[in-house]
């Protein structure tokens, strides 16, 4: 058993180099990282948890081994219980491990993603969109074509009535456009109107929290406000061109005006992106008169 490590050039090192290290007189490895698992701290367990998937990688018997073990895990598990009652790094994992099945063989894999969209339990949906969200890494030109005719269908998720589902279809629309923008382009009006839409605050997921003497209101939909903001950051930065600046800087006053600091750091964003250049400070200049009182707000008196 063999490990290498690449390491890249450096202010030291002149060159790029790589380390390797022969591990096959360490035959106790696998099993003291096995009893690793059992330890207090999360950061040791999860280490060893990595380290012993990178052992086992390059030895069949103990891939084999680890392969019966994560098909009694699937197997002996009710009926949504990955999805609904484990914890976030359980689901985190589970949905990882999804996307990087789907990117092995995705012709077999991915339309059964794909099967998965209206499934009735709101957890399965949830799945399958952080799922697709994982594959976006995958660069395989293959897989971009297959992806292509059916990326749109994932991504109507963010129009789902399930507040969950419906920020991670957000969240993986941001991915898409930081890392398969060619997939999306053609399709940006109709996910613009969409990100457009979701500026607007529902009244329905205000409350209102009594702490003490004082009344917050709360927003249900925070996050997905905020992914919407980032996603609109990344295609002002990759599709600037095919964005009718007018309508959009119409709906960045939301922004620098909102009740969350998060959302006015990310208009604050927009304003010294739109200002860097000559087109786009231009159109900016149209709205100052409706953006500077807002920005008055913000300075320190």
């Amino acid at each position: 058993m063999v490990y290498s490590k690449y390491i890249k050039k450096s202010s030291k090192s002149k060159s790029n180099t790589s380390v390797v290290v022969d591990m096959s007189k360490q035959q106790d490895t696998f099993t003291n990282t096995i009893e690793h698992f059992a330890a207090e701290e999360e950061e040791i367990r999860a280490a060893a948890a990595f380290a012993a998937g990178k052992v086992a990688e390059s030895d069949p018997h103990k891939k084999l081994l680890s392969l019966h073990a994560l098909k009694e895990v699937v197997t002996h598990c009710s009926h949504g219980q990955l999805e609904e009652n484990a914890q976030d790094s359980t689901r985190n994992v589970a949905v990882a491990c999804l996307g990087k099945l789907t990117t092995t063989h995705p012709s077999r894999y991915l339309p059964q993603l794909h099967s998965r969209i209206h499934d009735k339990n709101p957890a399965a949906r949830a799945t399958v969109v952080s799922a697709i969200r994982h594959t976006l890494a995958e660069s395989s030109p293959s897989y971009d074509e297959l992806l292509a005719l059916l990326i749109m269908d994932f991504l109507d998720l963010i129009h789902n009535q399930d507040l969950n589902v419906h920020c991670l279809a957000l969240s993986a629309l941001n991915s898409a456009a930081r890392t398969k923008p060619h997939l999306i382009c053609d399709h940006l009006p109709t996910l613009l109107l969409s990100l457009y839409a979701e500026m607007k605050v529902n009244p329905d997921l205000l409350s209102m929290l009594q702490m003490g003497p004082w009344t917050h209101k709360v927003d249900s939909s925070l996050d997905a406000h905020k992914t919407t903001w980032e996603t609109l950051y990344t295609l002002l930065n990759i599709c600037i061109t095919q964005l009718d600046l007018l309508i959009f800087l119409s709906h960045l006053l939301a922004a620098i005006s909102d009740l969350s600091d998060e959302i006015k750091v990310i208009g604050h964003m927009f304003l010294v992106q739109l200002s860097a250049s000559l087109a786009t400070s231009i159109a900016l200049a149209q709205h100052l008169g409706e953006l500077t009182p807002p920005l008055e707000l913000t300075m320190p008196k």
